[in-house]
């Protein structure tokens, strides 16, 4: 176990990880774009499951959505801007706000899946991959 532990933070390379949680930045979805990614992560629980094999799995509940649009209004610091966008960074925020009401046994993994969820939608606004989400 220990030895495992040791490979993970050894091999883990945190100036690319940098890199790409900056490129969060530089990516926005409007107002209505938020509220259709909302919408359909909400239904991402009740898809039949021959749906969900095509999909990461998204692990935030109904709760914590409700959490991450309140303070898409509401958030001091990572609400939408005065034109009603959102850049991801900011979106990856809510969402890792919105995880702190997680047991500890979900924590990690569900911030993990927050972070995972905000390079989808970028690589879906690059044109790099198709996703879910947005169409």
């Amino acid at each position: 176990m220990k030895s495992t532990i040791k490979v993970m933070l050894e091999s883990y390379q945190g100036n690319m990880h940098l890199g790409m949680l900056k490129e969060l930045v530089n990516h926005l979805l409007t107002e209505q774009q938020f509220a259709l990614l909302m919408g359909r992560a909400r239904m991402y629980h009740y898809l039949p499951s021959n749906l969900k094999k095509d999909i990461k799995p998204f692990q935030f509940t109904d709760t914590q959505l409700g959490t991450v649009v309140r303070d898409f209004f509401k958030d001091n610091s990572f609400c939408r801007d005065q034109d009603g966008n959102i850049n991801l960074w900011r979106l990856y925020n809510l969402f890792t706000g919105a995880n702190k009401s997680s047991y500890m046994d979900q924590f990690l993994e569900r911030g993990v899946n927050a972070y995972e969820f905000a390079e989808q939608i970028r690589w879906a606004l690059e044109g790099k991959s198709e996703s879910c989400y947005l169409n």
